[in-house]
């Protein structure tokens, strides 16, 4: 709805009508009593329940029951009322400036800027796998840098990936287009995390010792960290990249797997040569895509069930949350009548705010807390502050000092960003009403503790939503993904020319992770369970990364199984691997009676049926070795979920039960 510049300029119209409306119809509804609370408690319900149809509709209401909000305060009259339009028409002005001319939304620029900020991250990284290479020893701080500098570049990644959905990068590199970029992305970033681990190990290994090998890894980094991927006229440190490559390749070949020198870290130089080849064959797809201006043609997403088909049966979750709003408006207004009559509509703002954006009980609980904490500690430096200084400069130039220490701390710390609203608010009424008083504020601190109070007693006891409710249906929803995940990887195999999309499908899997932590924060907070969650969000993790060396499969693009007891190798995995994640399903729903397959016996039947010495079927054993390289992680991930089953009382059983 809002994703063009035209429909948020249309919004930014719609929000101004929205408060000037609102604004009328509060100054006419002053004079009829109740009548104004009845269009306060109908704005709340809307400003909930129409957030199901987007986010335009929900911050229409949102700006209507605000007006109307601080015109019910104020006692606006009609004679007042021409000045906060002209107000709200000035607003609505400078947010049409500030927005859409001195800080338009530049879809190309920010890319071109999310690009070059991910290609700065990834050579300080290549520059410390370089040094690590050379020393040949990695210390504790080395492993720490590396790892504070994996998060930033997947939070570099992930912005950059959003963008690539809002932009076409076509438009600034002809010819590239959207999944080349996405999918150069991914395995970028899973080139750095593969390094880590990979040189570490190699070093206590004593791998560096063979002196070629640590020439070869050498010179492969350094012309991959050379390499300008988005410019079409440095082409030559890939071609050098390619060159070291088949260079360390000619070299593996040459070291018998079964050599107990080698045995111990053979797979680990192997699996940077795979994923470095892919990386280098994205960087040089990129870089002729440019060249040639030729925009390669977009391959047919796979159809997308309908969300509708999958909602909850009753009311929807808008519908309960509309509900449980109207409940607390109508609650914090009666008892707002009593504590404050002059401000009957604090407790009523308190218990909305609240509310807002809060779908648990545990997430509401911890909202509470942080607002009636930042609202106390706000109200008591708002006293003190705006006691010592006079109407003036100095005042407003602290009440705008608050708006924006508001609005930093908003996306860190919801306590903060209470602590510096309270404090504008302490400000303003020192402006507004001519000074404030003790009994002032206190009153304004025990609304808010009374209006939280009464949103989070609505939040348990109408349509309740446990906090340990909502991470199973989110962990449940990553499974079901997963399932799906793993099924379009291994299927593949079997069927030839089929399309496997697995960069996208990585990122929701992300995605759905950084939800499934989200969930569980408020637990994570507290103490009741939170050791054994904390283990299983290690254990989603895990699966996560395996789930990510998944799309950087060695045969990506080539992968169909010609051999027909390969077919069946691979169904028999497929099958079992998806009758496993449906019965974890089960066992995080609480049911009872699942069990899961290991798959050991076949993993052992598969690996031991491997003739290294049989030159006859030299061919057929490179497929064998390819297809254990590549279900290698399906293994990890199956045994990820087995624990997490049997954790949850699954049985255990073997594939031939």
């Amino acid at each position: 709805m809002m994703k063009t510049t035209k429909a948020k300029k249309v919004t930014t119209g719609l929000v101004a009508l929205s408060s000037a409306v609102s604004l009328g119809i509060g100054s006419f509804l002053s004079r009829y009593g109740q009548t104004e609370n009845i269009f306060l408690v109908l704005l709340v319900f809307l400003s909930f329940y129409l957030q199901r149809f987007g986010i335009r509709y929900f911050s229409l209401s949102m700006v209507a029951f605000m007006s109307f909000y601080f015109a019910s305060i104020l006692h606006v009259t009609f004679s007042q009322l021409p000045w906060l339009l002209a107000g709200v028409i000035v607003g609505a002005c400078f947010a049409f400036i500030y927005n859409f001319v001195i800080f338009r939304d530049r879809p190309a620029n920010v890319l071109r800027s999310s690009m070059k900020s991910f290609h700065i991250q990834v050579n300080l990284l290549l520059d410390l796998i370089i040094e690590l290479i050379q020393k040949r020893s990695i210390e504790p701080p080395q492993i720490k840098q590396y790892n504070r500098n994996i998060k930033k570049l997947a939070e570099y990644a992930r912005v950059a990936s959003e963008e690539l959905g809002n932009t076409d990068p076509h438009d600034i590199w002809p010819g590239v287009a959207a999944e080349q970029m996405r999918l150069y992305v991914f395995d970028t970033v899973m080139l750095l995390q593969t390094y880590s681990p990979a040189i570490r190990k190699l070093s206590e290994l004593k791998a560096f010792n063979h002196f070629d090998i640590q020439q070869l890894l050498l010179k492969l980094v350094e012309s991959i960290r050379q390499a300008e991927v988005l410019n079409e006229n440095h082409t030559h440190s890939l071609t050098d990249a390619a060159q070291h490559l088949q260079e360390l390749r000619q070299k593996l070949s040459e070291l018998e797997p079964q050599d107990k020198r080698y045995k111990d870290w053979l797979y680990l130089i192997r699996r940077i040569e795979t994923i470095s080849n892919h990386v280098i064959d994205e960087a040089y797809e990129l870089q002729q895509a440019i060249v040639k201006q030729e925009k390669q043609p977009q391959k047919e997403a796979e159809e997308k069930e309908d969300d509708e088909s999958k909602e909850e049966t009753g009311l929807k979750p808008s519908t309960k949350k509309s509900i449980q709003a109207v409940i607390t408006a109508v609650a914090t207004l009666i008892f707002g009548s009593f504590l404050s009559p002059s401000h009957q509509y604090w407790a009523l703002l308190a218990g909305y705010l609240v509310l807002l954006g809060t779908e648990t009980i545990g997430s509401t609980f911890v909202k509470a807390v942080q607002r009636s904490v930042g609202t106390l500690l706000g109200a008591a430096v708002g006293f003190v502050v705006a006691s010592f200084v006079s109407p003036g400069i100095l005042e407003k130039t602290l009440l705008f000092t608050c708006v924006f220490m508001a609005f930093y701390f908003f996306p860190i710390t919801y306590s903060f960003m209470s602590f510096w609203i309270t404090m504008m608010l302490a400000f303003m009424y020192d402006m507004l009403l001519g000074g404030i008083s003790e009994s002032l504020l206190l009153a304004r601190v025990l609304d808010t503790v009374v209006g939280v109070g009464i949103g989070l007693a609505v939040s348990v006891l109408v349509f309740p939503k446990r906090t340990r409710d909502k991470i199973t249906d989110t962990s449940v929803e990553y499974v079901a993904a997963l399932k799906e995940f793993v099924h379009t990887y291994l299927h593949r195999f079997t069927k030839q020319y089929a399309f496997a999309n697995l960069a996208d499908k990585g990122m929701e899997l992300e995605k759905k992770l950084k939800q499934l932590h989200v969930d569980s924060d408020p637990i994570i907070k507290g103490f009741v369970g939170r050791s054994r969650l904390q283990q299983f969000l290690t254990v989603f993790t895990a699966i996560n990364y395996y789930a990510k060396h998944l799309v950087a499969s060695s045969t990506r693009n080539e992968a169909f199984y010609k051999e027909a007891e390969f077919h069946g190798v691979v169904k028999e995995v497929e099958e079992k691997v998806a009758s496993n994640f449906t019965q974890l399903e089960k066992a995080l729903r609480g049911e009872r009676g699942t069990c899961v397959y290991t798959l050991e016996d076949v993993r052992q039947k598969i690996e031991q049926s491997l003739d290294y010495f049989d030159t006859s079927v030299q061919s057929r054993n490179l497929q064998h070795l390819q297809l254990l390289h590549n279900i290698y992680y399906v293994w990890k991930i199956n045994q990820s979920v087995v624990h997490l089953a049997k954790e949850l009382g699954a049985e255990e059983i073997s594939s031939e039960d």
